[in-house]
């Protein structure tokens, strides 16, 4: 967090002296042994995890463990019996996870499939295309990759390696340009690094083939069928991720509680531990929050249903 974002020029002497006295005391301080150094390492990796952003806000890994703790925590002892414990933990837990890092992580690997199978990249990745190594991408990052290339320097070779670093493929992505018998003129090779020595050796040899390539690529129309697909694919992807999460957590999770408890109190009426008033009232309280009636999807519960009517009948009498 910036506190004054000024410049300390002209204290850099003093500090420098002040640092170096300090790190001479440092090193006179006697060492405790190898317990207070791996406690102190887990401590700085518990607070490094666990911080706050700059702009005030919880990383997903301080928002996850205050969630865990504080809501779920409290929620879990404060629950009035164990299906509702059991309710915390195949309910709310996954809410909090898929919120703090799940939903990240499913675009993340729904976007590296997508790149793979289409050959166009919609997620940047490090030195070598694997997963562990890569992130999504915005829509700002696929415009500066796929249009206004006329201004680029080196266009052609540049958008290749980028391809070629980031999980694409060369040739795919000049088919959907619609520069395959450009390409051709230069090399019949399917597969980036063959494609890659032949684009490096015809600008070398400055080939007419290389020049008619290169100013194709540097005119792609700003609205082109790549950046389109790109777009779309990413678009699609957090789209997908949202109505993922949302039939999960709104409908999936609890309609699994829901028939859960169902059957259970269904085994027990049926052996006589309970009566049918008991069976009537739990199934009440775990009433399904999605309910179809006459075509209509309604997001009521019963229970809520019928105490607004109660209020009603109060408030008319």
């Amino acid at each position: 967090m910036k506190i004054n974002n000024v410049s300390t020029a002209a204290y850099s002497s003093a500090s420098n002296a002040s640092r170096t006295n300090l790190n001479n005391r440092n090193a006179n301080q006697p060492s405790f042994g190898s317990t207070q150094s791996a406690g102190r390492q887990a401590f700085e990796w518990l607070g490094k995890h666990c911080n706050i952003d700059s702009n005030g806000s919880l990383t997903r890994a301080a928002f996850f463990a205050v969630g865990t703790m504080f809501m779920l925590g409290g929620r879990f002892f404060e629950s009035r019996d164990n299906d509702e414990k059991r309710e915390v933990i195949t309910r709310d837990v996954p809410a909090v996870a898929l919120s703090a890092g799940g939903a990240p992580l499913i675009n993340r690997a729904v976007a590296y499939m997508i790149t793979k199978k289409s050959g166009v990249p919609i997620v940047t990745s490090g030195k070598k295309f694997s997963f562990k190594d890569t992130a999504f991408t915005s829509q700002s990052q696929l415009d500066n990759w796929y249009s206004e290339l006329k201004n680029a320097d080196n266009p052609l070779i540049n958008l290749s390696e980028m391809l070629e670093r980031n999980g694409g493929n060369i040739r795919k992505v000049m088919n959907k340009f619609g520069f395959t018998k450009e390409l051709d003129a230069i090399t019949k090779e399917k597969d980036n690094a063959g494609i890659l020595n032949a684009l490096k050796d015809a600008q070398a040899k400055g080939t007419e083939s290389f020049k008619a390539l290169e100013n194709a690529v540097k005119n792609v129309a700003k609205d082109n069928k790549v950046l389109k697909f790109a777009k779309n694919a990413q678009a699609s992807v957090k789209l997908g991720g949202i109505g993922f999460m949302a039939a999960l957590l709104g409908y999936f999770l609890p309609r699994l509680n829901i028939i859960t408890t169902k059957n259970k109190y269904k085994k027990k009426l049926e052996q006589g531990k309970i009566d049918q008033a008991t069976y009537d009232m739990r199934m009440q309280r775990k009433s399904p929050v999605f309910r179809v009636s006459n075509g209509i999807l309604s997001f009521h519960r019963a229970s809520a249903q019928k105490t607004f009517k109660n209020m009603l009948n109060m408030v008319e009498n």
